[in-house]
């Protein structure tokens, strides 16, 4: 079977040994979810104490290049996802306080609007998948995954121009009327990534997937909810900055 999450979309995997649950992934998702958080309080509350205002952006940097190498080899080696699962939530949370310090030095509160934001809208799509309101259906999921690589691409363009030519993409990453456009179409293609994982979760339980698939599944789902309230971030960063 195959991962719907555009970042684990090569993943396959052999049905054999102890079949995962739901439940399980559910259980996982929640662990690793806690952990990245209380990380993310800590590292955001040291980067705000120290008096360079580096620090934040510094431990980002630096916790979302390994958390994405972590998810890669998962995406590759699904079987080693029980092993990776806690060291890509420790990074994922060391990324997310970082970033969070650092919008919380320009913007005051921003971070906290944004987390009640990725929560909120969480809850909301689980509600409605729940209902059968919106399903994964292929069409769905070939609009959300396309998107999502596109956007994927468009991230490393940007990083690469930033890194090596000290420039942007023009407008998409500006704060002007095309900016703030682009970072909501993100949010909304970040949150509708929920789905997948929702879908996936169901479907791997369904086949009776191997047991380490719920760490899996964990993984693929903090890492849209941090997609998620990055994203929310960046919009509300526009918005309060306008």
């Amino acid at each position: 079977m195959q991962s719907n999450n555009p970042l684990f979309k090569r993943a396959t995997f052999e049905v054999a040994g102890e079949p995962m649950t739901v439940n399980g992934a559910i259980q996982r998702t929640v662990m690793l979810t806690g952990m990245s958080t209380t990380l993310a309080v800590a590292f955001y509350a040291y980067s705000l104490s120290q008096a360079s205002a580096g620090v934040g952006m510094m431990g980002a940097l630096l916790g979302g290049i390994v958390a994405m190498i972590l998810a890669l080899i998962t995406s590759f080696r699904p079987h080693l996802s029980q092993s990776l699962a806690i060291p890509f939530a420790l990074m994922e949370g060391v990324f997310m306080g970082g970033i969070s310090a650092t919008y919380e030095t320009r913007f005051p509160g921003l971070p906290l609007i944004a987390m009640a934001a990725t929560f909120a809208t969480t809850f909301g799509l689980l509600a409605l998948y729940k209902a059968n309101i919106i399903r994964a259906t292929d069409k769905f999921k070939s609009v959300v995954i396309s998107a999502s690589l596109a956007i994927f691409a468009l991230y490393i363009i940007q990083m690469f121009m930033s890194l090596f030519f000290s420039g942007s993409i023009p407008f998409l990453f500006d704060n002007g009327i095309i900016g703030l456009g682009f970072a909501a179409f993100v949010a909304i293609i970040a949150s509708l990534n929920l789905i997948l994982d929702f879908d996936l979760i169901e479907r791997c339980a369904a086949v009776q997937a191997p047991k380490y698939m719920e760490w899996f599944c964990g993984i693929a789902l903090l890492a849209t909810l941090v997609w998620m309230y990055v994203s929310f971030l960046r919009l509300l960063g526009i918005i309060r900055s306008n």
